[in-house]
């Protein structure tokens, strides 16, 4: 796998996940924290998870950077056409997908 497919896996998640940043200044009274997002796709299995297309994998969630807030993770991806979403609390309840858009397309990665 080459380094610029990492880097790109890399951006797009860190993208998304930019996206579902929680600003105090912004957010609704109602609106909580994600505590877990992951990396949910068609992807998954090359990554260590059971399946593809798991809200709760391990090996696919994000980790909160305490200094700048987001979430973020740099997965190697093999070569070939992968589609993903961010899901949220370990559960499809609330997941974005392309555009940063809540419950939208699937993002495409090749």
């Amino acid at each position: 796998m080459s380094r610029r497919r990492t880097i790109s896996l890399f951006a797009l998640v860190s993208v998304v996940a930019s996206l579902l940043v929680v600003s105090s200044g912004a957010s609704a009274d109602h609106t909580a924290e994600p505590t877990a997002v992951t990396v949910a796709g068609s992807l998954q299995d090359e990554l260590g998870c059971s399946a593809d297309w798991l809200a709760d994998c391990p090996e696919t969630q994000l980790s909160s950077d305490a200094e700048d807030g987001l979430w973020q993770a740099e997965f190697t991806v093999p070569a070939g056409e992968w589609e993903y979403k961010a899901t949220l609390n370990d559960a499809w309840d609330e997941n974005y997908g392309a555009g940063a858009v809540a419950g939208g397309a699937n993002i495409a990665l090749s």
